[in-house]
């Protein structure tokens, strides 16, 4: 997901209780906690409606409605208006719904249904999905703020909806992440492995300053990560697989393949220790691939490569990839989230940790 900083037109202003995060900070789980969510309440106002992408209709295909009333389209429920837009192309399937109640359709998706020691990860991830949804409705877009996949949340509307993420949509209802009076697009990934990234390694631009490389190692020696289970990945490329790799997706990365591969090797590093630029040696020079664009052309079975975290070796003709990590790595890690909620840490500390210097505000 997207990191820029993008401006809302709705009013902020900082909550008096100790909303930058930092040393002494109140916790989002403790009663100061409900006083913040009782002034987001009464700020608030009317609700925030968002304009959510499910898809495209096929000519002849109509929206249903279930038994309950709700809108039905593709099998799953979803609250709110689901309309059919013609946008010049053919039909746009659109969603209309409270912010409220879509959160309550991307947390499950996004981080899932957890047990009682997640609920500050939980709380955590409400917070930054809803400051990045209601930072893309000030864009304003014409036909939609947001798509229902990864380009920017999972979102499953009311079929998907859990007790548990429920409980963290409505626990901090109306906050979001500001800097500098303006909402963040808080970005986050699955697992960042020990460090997280900062976006310029990423993204290939500059790194905001409460987006920048965190450590989750744990004073134990560990890493917040491990709860995961997920402890690395290995992927194998031949040489005749990463040219049929670079022919395939090459171009959508901006590079143009030179013949046949050679040799494969990283040639810089970012600071969290994350690749930056892999060079691809071949019988007619070199290419470049930086960024998460390597995520994209090394792919196996048609999955992207998980993470940019990792040590190469050439094994023969192969290309040997050890890694750690899924996604991009930039901002709240969940399972990291997952692992200080488990080691006793609240919300607030949770996203001090991950987008230091961010104050929580109610959006007005």
């Amino acid at each position: 997901m997207p990191f820029a900083l993008r401006k809302r037109s709705v009013a902020l202003r900082a909550l008096a209780l100790a909303t930058c995060f930092g040393a002494g900070a109140s916790a989002l789980s403790a009663a100061p906690f409900a006083d913040h969510v009782a002034a987001s309440r009464t700020e608030t106002g009317s609700d925030q409606i968002i304009r959510v992408l499910l898809g495209r209709a096929a000519s002849g295909e109509a929206v249903g409605r279930s038994a309950a009333g709700l809108a039905l389209w593709k099998g799953r429920t979803f609250r709110g208006a689901v309309e059919l837009v013609p946008d010049g192309i053919g039909l746009a399937v659109i969603n209309r719904v409270d912010l409220e109640d879509y959160l309550r359709g991307v947390l499950p998706e996004e981080i899932g249904s957890r047990d009682p020691r997640d609920r500050a990860a939980l709380q955590a991830q409400a917070v930054a999905a809803r400051s990045y949804a209601a930072a893309r409705m000030g864009d304003r877009r014409p036909l939609y703020d947001v798509t229902a996949t990864v380009s920017d949340q999972v979102y499953g509307g009311q079929s998907v909806e859990r007790p548990a993420t429920d409980d963290a949509v409505r626990d901090t209802r109306g906050l979001v992440l500001t800097w500098n009076d303006r909402i963040i697009t808080a970005p986050y990934h699955s697992h960042g492995g020990e460090v997280t990234a900062a976006p310029v390694e990423i993204w290939k631009r500059a790194s905001e300053p409460y987006l920048q490389p965190v450590s989750d190692r744990t004073a134990g020696g560990g890493c917040f990560c491990d709860v995961s289970g997920n402890h690395g990945w290995v992927r194998r490329f031949s040489f005749a697989e990463v040219e049929s790799l670079l022919q395939r997706y090459g171009p959508e990365a901006g590079v143009a393949l030179a013949g046949e591969v050679r040799a494969v090797r990283v040639s810089s590093r970012g600071p969290s220790g994350r690749v930056t630029a892999l060079e691809i040696e071949t019988a007619a020079g070199r290419v470049i691939v930086r960024g998460n664009d390597i995520r994209s052309v090394l792919r196996r079975d048609g999955a992207i490569l998980p993470s940019t975290s990792f040590q190469l070796e050439m094994v023969g003709p192969l290309v040997l990839l050890r890694g750690v990590g899924n996604g991009h790595g930039v901002g709240m890690s969940q399972w990291g989230a997952i692992g200080r909620s488990r080691a006793g840490q609240d919300a607030r500390t949770i996203l001090a940790a991950y987008y230091p210097g961010t104050r929580l505000a109610p959006l007005l």
